[in-house]
């Protein structure tokens, strides 16, 4: 009795923060405001801003490289969307059915696709634009030998065994390496650098 009843929770809060979502996406954004209803205005505003700057930037990716690149940036793609879909549940429902559920689950959409839309733009450009390298150097002080793999370590945080993301990440590194000769492990790092704060 109490799962039946804690799954019609569970899908009423699926179906109520798929109703407030669209309901509100074309209000205007109040960004002085920080009760539930403007955060999430805002909020889906912000992602629907994101995710078609990520498109963009992924039609372009596709565009500059080579046929077999372009083959397995659209398999790291697939695997990116369903770790994102996935992850970005995940903290949905580690929230419901507080009021807040469906400001965190955009929290986490936002920044999962602004993680990809770097990605995607330094696939393009060779770049890391996440300033992770540059503070990883800052860290590590004089003893640059010694120091840098010690802070690149603090600075990704606690190991992070998603499989979803595990996938996601190994697809997306060994990219980086071919085209780029970024080390894997610090790739991995890096991408962990990334991930939202609420993990």
């Amino acid at each position: 009795m109490i799962k039946l009843k804690t799954f019609f929770e569970l899908i009423a809060g699926v179906f109520l923060a798929a109703s407030l979502v669209p309901a509100h996406a074309q209000e205007a954004c109040n960004p002085d405001s920080f009760t539930n209803r403007d955060l999430i205005i805002c909020g889906q505003q912000t992602f629907e801003k994101v995710d078609a700057m990520l498109n963009e930037q992924y039609k372009k990716a596709l565009v500059s490289l080579a046929p077999a690149e372009k083959m397995q940036l659209k398999d790291v793609q697939k695997k990116w969307v369903r770790f994102k879909e996935g992850f970005c549940e995940e903290i949905y429902q580690g929230t419901f059915p507080g009021a807040e559920a469906p400001i965190d689950r955009l929290g986490c959409l936002v920044q999962t696709t602004n993680a990809r839309l770097g990605e995607l733009i330094a696939l393009q450009t060779g770049l890391p634009l996440d300033g992770f390298y540059k503070a990883a150097t800052a860290m590590a002080g004089q003893d640059r030998e010694k120091g840098l793999a010690t802070s690149m370590e603090r600075l990704g945080g606690a190991a992070f065994d998603d499989p979803f993301w595990k996938q996601y990440a190994d697809g997306h590194c060994e990219m980086a390496g071919r085209l780029f000769r970024e080390d894997f492990a610090y790739c991995i790092v890096r991408m962990r650098f990334q991930l939202p704060m609420n993990r």
